[in-house]
């Protein structure tokens, strides 16, 4: 593949059963996938709205086995983006259309919370896998620990990002993840973040779609939903939070606990040595495949991942889309350009 220059307008250089079922989530991280239930909640949802007079998508539960985690995704995503529309809102069904649409959050925040691979507290690499000074002290450990691990990878990325290729059967969602990304809503509010924090939007979308499936109701950090602080890990973020706080504060804190604004840096291989960092090596390094975070739906990623804190599954497959699969897609539609 052609890499493209490095040309960029930015200046670094480049309801109720909705809410159940979230609690049911936090209380059971290894909750079931996407079910038969789910599908019909959603259904019921966009009944709700036709009845309203609100335009939006027939949705019918699929006539399958097993529901797929990006079926209902889209369906939910679609579905709320129909609804949030100026004209609507204003409306004389306003009200209950704000409603419909909570409840179509709170359904969206729970089914990807059992997709999401979960994060580990420390992500230190493994004793011994680097060499340190005895006089390094443990704070500057990390640091010299990133810097030991980027030079190990980066080679690696460039490479894998050459020769990736979307699986054809994943070609239709993963136009649809990026579709999202570029769209006039969701890009609006990526670039007003990269504006503040001088981190490119496309980083910052593929973000949002693997921890929160584009939900604007939910903590950038881990989907937790921005009613409170985070839950899940990292817990207890934002530190300062006085709820419902907003989408943008909640994000530029999740990215600066992961002290991603303190870097002008954004070539290929660091950006993607970032998305690994902010989702965890232990697949690379305790499991040796690539990280279905970055690489899921592509040649470059078969079968295996966190099922739950700490769980492990080398036979579960990822129904995410890979944060480098989607920025592998947005160069070549000519989105996006970066620097190598």
């Amino acid at each position: 593949m052609k890499r493209l220059p490095a040309i960029n307008r930015r200046r670094f250089g480049l309801g109720l059963c909705a809410s159940a079922a979230w609690a049911s989530v936090l209380a059971n991280p290894v909750a079931a996938q996407p079910t038969v239930d789910d599908w019909k909640q959603i259904v019921a949802l966009s009944d709700e709205a036709r009845k309203l007079g609100i335009n939006v998508s027939q949705i019918s539960v699929p006539d399958t086995r097993t529901p797929q985690f990006n079926e209902i995704v889209r369906a939910i995503v679609d579905f709320i983006d129909d609804v949030d529309e100026p004209p609507v809102l204003a409306g004389t069904n306003g009200g209950a259309a704000k409603a419909l649409i909570k409840r179509a959050q709170d359904l969206l925040a729970a089914i990807t919370a059992r997709e999401r691979q979960p994060r580990q507290k420390s992500e230190l690499p493994p004793a011994g896998l680097f060499a340190l000074p005895a006089f390094i002290s443990p704070a500057q450990a990390q640091t010299v620990d990133a810097s030991k691990r980027y030079e190990k990878y980066r080679d690696g990325y460039l490479q894998l990002f050459d020769s990736c290729k979307v699986r054809p059967e994943h070609q239709g969602t993963v136009d649809w993840y990026v579709s999202k990304i570029t769209n006039a809503k969701y890009r609006s509010a990526y670039e007003k973040l990269e504006d503040d924090i001088c981190i490119p939007w496309y980083f910052i979308g593929v973000i949002h779609a693997l921890e929160a499936s584009f939900n604007f109701e939910a903590h950038l950090h881990n989907g937790d939903p921005l009613t409170r602080r985070t839950v899940q890990v990292p817990a207890g973020r934002p530190e300062k939070w006085d709820p419902p706080g907003d989408w943008q504060a909640s994000a530029k804190d999740a990215l600066d606990y992961e002290k991603f604004t303190e870097h002008l840096d954004w070539n290929l291989a660091r950006m993607l040595f970032r998305l690994e960092t902010y989702n965890g090596f232990r697949s690379r390094e305790l499991h040796n495949i690539n990280s279905p975070y970055l690489w899921s739906f592509s040649n470059h990623y078969t079968k295996g991942k966190f099922v739950a804190d700490n769980v492990w599954s080398a036979t579960t497959v990822s129904q995410q889309c890979g944060a480098a699969v989607m920025i592998r897609e947005m160069v070549s539609k000519n989105v996006v350009q970066l620097i190598v």
